[in-house]
């Protein structure tokens, strides 16, 4: 496995900031107890939005004590400790209420410092915006019935990649999301492949950067499998595959 190209695939940032699906959450964690650099990665993240968290603390302002009090129905007075367990029992619902609003107050002022750092803010938004599309496209997808899904999971070369097929058996319309594929080096691609009788056919070019996650390719009849290599760009002759084959899946 290349861990320096899966640290600099996003995929650490995506884990600590919680965008990750719960497979891929499960496959990071199991890396970071195999590779020591990736768990390294991961705790300097981590530890860097801490300490910007720290650097821009604000202190809270005068009386938000009693607006948190005044929205939970409380005071904000001491209760004695010689009062009633029922009057006790209060008092820890209104401290835990209390303790809730502050998580929430603290995540959500966290949340905007990130959104000041004009890159990540920029990540973000565009990051929202595909996955925006990817799922209004994936309702189109599953409410056709004649849609067959193909997942690829990652082969030798690449055991952390991941990617689905939905072929249309009707139109034989095919659709590539790209779930979880490390970036290409500059002078490779991802192209895809259909399998008839144990043959690859071109179903194109793909350069994920640009392009959206879910992708439309070419047309395919009869395919049996699909499958992904990582080709070099600009080659020739594309009907044959060249490169290293990453994922592969069966319908």
């Amino acid at each position: 496995m290349n861990t320096q190209e899966y640290i600099s695939s996003g995929i650490i940032e995506s884990y600590v900031l919680g965008l990750v699906s719960d497979e891929e959450r499960k496959e990071f964690e199991q890396l970071c107890k195999q590779y020591p650099e990736v768990l390294a990665a991961r705790t300097a993240f981590e530890l860097a939005l801490e300490k910007q968290a720290i650097e821009n603390a604000i202190v809270p302002a005068p009386g938000l004590k009693e607006k948190i009090f005044g929205q939970i129905g409380g005071t904000g007075k001491v209760v004695s400790m010689n009062a009633t367990p029922a009057r006790k029992t209060n008092w820890l619902k209104y401290a835990a209420a209390a303790c809730v609003l502050l998580l929430a107050g603290s995540v959500y002022y966290n949340i905007s410092l990130y959104n000041k750092n004009k890159g990540l803010k920029n990540n973000y938004d565009n990051t929202v915006a595909r996955l925006n599309e990817v799922e209004k496209d994936m309702q189109v997808l599953q409410q056709n019935p004649n849609i067959k899904m193909a997942s690829m999971k990652g082969l030798d070369a690449s055991p952390q990649s991941y990617a689905t097929v939905y072929w249309d058996t009707t139109s034989h319309d095919v659709y590539l999301l790209a779930n979880n594929l490390p970036a290409a080096a500059s002078d490779k691609q991802y192209q895809l492949w259909a399998i008839f009788n144990g043959k690859p056919v071109d179903l194109g070019v793909f350069d994920f950067k640009k392009e959206k996650l879910l992708i439309q390719a070419k047309n395919a009849q009869g395919a049996e499998a699909f499958a992904i290599t990582l080709e070099k760009k600009g080659r020739s002759n594309t009907t044959v595959p060249e490169g290293t084959m990453v994922v592969m899946g069966k319908l």
